[in-house]
């Protein structure tokens, strides 16, 4: 028995040593764009063998945390009642492939309810203020079609979709930095139908994202905005971790 308890205990620790050497720790945000399933809580694994770590889902960016994730996939799950063995039953909801940055943002978004889909549909994209310049625009165009900016006029490449594009903000400003921005959706007739006519305000402490989609029900473009003024900025955030 004693050596049948030693043998345990060298594989417990043999096991959390395999996970803390092969799991790479990254500072990441999230945002979820619309719940789906009412699923507003997941958790990831923690820093060691069976241990867990709870996120809640905002429809805004997230505060920043710090995550230890297997190989170079982010899994989310939710946590189920026990099972007949007691032991507790995690459901995969959502995986993406890791980017190259130690900083992600980890956007979830509704699956599309198919046949052996998960709920959330996540995508990370580097999140460093190198691969994501203060003063720019992030636009993340999940819309069937390909949308275009106009800023201040001037048109910009048009987005294909699921990809995104990221452009500064225009120098035509008015004395309140502000500036016309006409967001445009392909149609299927190939004519460019207005989906939103606003103005933004170029700053050069913020950046901003924007996600542009088509609304299953109506058929109508969907343009929503979020304002990141990153509190953490590189190479603080860095030099803040142990």
């Amino acid at each position: 028995m004693k050596n049948f308890l030693s043998a345990g205990l060298s594989l417990a620790i043999l096991t959390s040593a395999c996970f803390a050497q092969d799991a790479r720790k990254v500072l990441f945000r999230t945002l979820c764009v619309d719940y789906a399933n009412d699923i507003r809580n997941v958790v990831i694994p923690g820093k060691g063998a069976g241990e867990i770590q709870q996120l809640s889902l905002y429809t805004d960016i997230s505060p920043m945390v710090e995550g230890a994730f297997t190989g170079n996939e982010a899994a989310f799950f939710i946590e189920k009642p026990p099972g007949p063995d007691g032991k507790p039953v995690r459901e995969l909801v959502g995986k993406t492939t890791i980017g190259k940055s130690e900083h992600q943002l980890f956007v979830f978004l509704p699956g599309d309810g198919g046949a052996g889909s998960l709920p959330y549909l996540v995508r990370s994209f580097d999140d460093d203020t190198k691969s994501f310049a203060l003063g720019s625009v992030r636009a993340i165009n999940l819309a069937p079609v390909p949308v275009r900016f106009l800023l201040a006029g001037e048109i910009t490449p048009q987005i294909p979709p699921t990809k995104y594009a990221q452009f500064p903000h225009s120098k035509k400003v008015n004395d309140f930095n502000m500036y016309p921005v006409v967001i445009e959706f392909l149609s299927g007739n190939g004519e460019w139908i207005n989906g939103q006519l606003v103005s933004w305000k170029a700053a050069d402490r913020r950046r901003d994202i924007v996600i542009t989609s088509v609304d299953a029900r109506f058929k109508q473009p969907v343009v929503k905005m979020f304002s990141d003024s990153p509190s953490w900025l590189e190479p603080s955030a860095t030099a803040a971790r142990p």
